[in-house]
């Protein structure tokens, strides 16, 4: 499973119209995504359920950019 392919694809679900080309490593969500707090949430929940993992909402608050989820995942996936 390619983490940054399920990520994006994570991504676009929960914001749809999305420019895809945004979707990097660097990009930060409330900025360069213009992501909500509760964007934030359901990409949590769509995260969890495609990778089996729990992400705590302390953890998801410290997330600023896709590369730190991108990391967060490889690490409670054991990538």
């Amino acid at each position: 499973m390619d983490v940054k392919e399920e990520i994006r694809k994570a991504i676009v679900k929960v914001h749809p119209g999305i420019d895809e080309s945004k979707i990097t490593p660097a990009a930060t969500f409330a900025g360069d995504l213009e992501m909500d707090s509760l964007s934030m949430v359901e990409l949590a929940l769509a995260m969890e359920d495609s990778f089996g993992v729990t992400l705590p909402d302390e953890e998801l608050a410290k997330l600023t950019t896709v590369g730190e989820v991108i990391e967060l995942i490889e690490s409670k996936a054991g990538k």
